[in-house]
């Protein structure tokens, strides 16, 4: 498996790039732009992707989730860290990559929590965090989020979304909240 570094400028605010990863490969980007914009990251290839944000200090992961195989989100990378996509399957996929305004993040007495969702089942879970992201948690993966008080989780199930959490103060900074155990029993 290769993985490959690539080093880009957008062109302009807004404009789209397409980035290819071959099948069974993950490339890693990194753009100035990130200090001034989130991503949006488009997925139409049909298969889904991992999606991980590296500390190129430490070579390790500070967050991550599974893009589904229609998914988008938009997610907030510190500059000078690694965006890394990964193919897990046997075809070539193809993405769109686009700089938008960064969210503005109110702290006027906004409580938020850090915390991880973990998949430990062997299938991906399918979530919808209302105006935050769509994750598809990956088979036995962790995806670290920072959540506002009160904000819901679904399980999306077909076209039906099922509430399976809302952050509250029970979740505790660094808690690892089994999201496979809250779906067990909803896709019989």
């Amino acid at each position: 498996m290769k993985n490959v570094l690539m080093i880009l400028i957008a062109v302009a605010f807004g404009g789209k790039q397409k980035v290819t990863i071959n099948a069974l490969d993950s490339v890693e980007l990194t753009y100035e732009e990130f200090a001034n914009y989130d991503v949006k990251l488009s997925n139409s290839s049909g298969k889904g992707i991992d999606v991980s944000v590296i500390d190129p200090s430490t070579k390790k992961q500070v967050s991550g989730f599974g893009l589904g195989p229609l998914g988008k989100a938009t997610l907030s990378v510190r500059d000078g860290h690694i965006l890394k996509l990964k193919n897990n399957s046997m075809k070539d996929v193809s993405l769109s990559i686009t700089f938008v305004e960064k969210r503005k993040v109110a702290y006027s007495g906004e409580q938020r929590v850090n915390f991880t969702l973990r998949n430990t089942s062997s299938r991906s879970i399918p979530l919808v965090i209302p105006d935050v992201m769509n994750p598809n948690l990956s088979p036995l993966s962790n995806s670290g989020v920072s959540l506002k008080m009160g904000q819901k989780i679904y399980y999306k199930k077909g076209l039906k979304k099922i509430l399976i959490l809302t952050v509250d103060e029970s979740i505790k900074t660094g808690d690892k909240i089994d999201i496979a155990k809250l779906v067990k029993g909803l896709n019989d």
